[in-house]
């Protein structure tokens, strides 16, 4: 019986949040390695905001509105190629997922040199609270982890996940 009212309250909640809700972005390299490979902050900064842009308009386009916190997990290479992966708390839509994906990949990244620039925006969903993680692990990373036997370095895990005849 106390079941609809959770139910509702959640619903309600979800209709009157916003949609994506950025906690902050989360660098998963080395100060050293960014300015090595990151030739513009501001091309960086933009890149960032574009895609939370594109996550919001993506979260906009379901009906579901699915509460959810977690991360959207951002490789950029040279040539300005780019790969998203998702890490949540919780098991998102599959559409969700996929329309977050392919929008959020279809924004051109800004120009990394010497190697890939990775990092998370830690988000919420419809007012999904912030993950207690501090970084994120997506499943395919840890697939890749698992089938090394051994821990990857970043560079490494990138090239294993990025599932690219060029990577």
């Amino acid at each position: 019986m106390w079941l609809l009212p959770l139910s509702w309250a959640a619903t309600a909640s979800a209709q009157n949040a916003e949609p994506v809700t950025k906690f902050g972005v989360v660098l998963l390299q080395p100060s050293a390695v960014l300015e090595e490979r990151v030739p513009s902050v501001d091309a960086m900064a933009d890149y960032i905001q574009a895609i939370e842009a594109a996550a919001r308009e993506a979260v906009l386009a379901s009906p579901l509105r699915q509460v959810a916190g977690g991360f959207i997990v951002v490789a950029v290479r040279p040539g300005t190629k780019s790969k998203v992966w998702l890490d949540f708390d919780t098991l998102l839509d599959a559409d969700v997922s996929r329309q977050i994906v392919t929008r959020t990949t279809a924004v051109p990244p800004f120009e990394a040199r010497q190697g890939p620039v990775v990092f998370a925006l830690k988000v919420g969903l419809w007012g999904g609270r912030e993950s207690k993680r501090v970084a994120p692990s997506p499943s395919e990373w840890r697939a890749a982890t698992k089938q090394a036997g051994r821990q990857l370095d970043l560079d490494s895990m990138i090239r294993r996940v990025w599932r690219e005849p060029d990577a």
